[in-house]
């Protein structure tokens, strides 16, 4: 019976998922590499507009030195996603907003500075959030 069932599952979750080779096919290949250069140029722009040192990038995201020189002089370059979320937080976007270059709303400048905080980082500041909203409520 929990072979049949496992069976099952695995179909569904087949159909409902990308599966995770879905890069790796030929055809896809220029997909990747296409995404590989948004990020590059997003990049690139990002530290010009914002006149940002690498050093700056490296003490705040903790992205090696290493990869940031890569992505900024070696053509085609690219990084891990964990990587590009980490700089994309850094200028207060999601990667997609990085990426393409969007202005950021409220929302996900928050989220993204989110994401580059710990987990106990992020229990503190919800706890801290929490007792700000109820001092809101109190004063009512």
């Amino acid at each position: 019976m929990n072979i049949v069932h496992d069976q099952q599952c695995a179909k569904r979750h087949t159909a409902k998922q990308v599966p995770n080779d879905t890069l790796q096919g030929e055809a896809n290949l220029l997909l990747t590499i296409e995404m590989e250069n948004d990020f590059q140029r997003a990049f690139l722009r990002h530290l010009e507009m914002e006149k940002t040192s690498l050093a700056d990038l490296v003490r705040a995201t903790g992205v090696s030195r290493n990869v940031l020189n890569k992505l900024k002089s070696r053509e085609g370059s690219s990084t891990s996603v964990e990587s590009g979320m980490l700089i994309a937080a850094f200028y207060g976007k999601t990667l997609n907003e990085f990426v393409t270059m969007q202005e950021a709303s409220d929302v996900s400048r928050v989220k993204a500075l989110l994401e580059m905080l710990t987990q106990a980082e992020r229990h503190i500041l919800e706890s801290q959030i929490r007792g700000i909203l109820s001092e809101h409520k109190s004063e009512k």
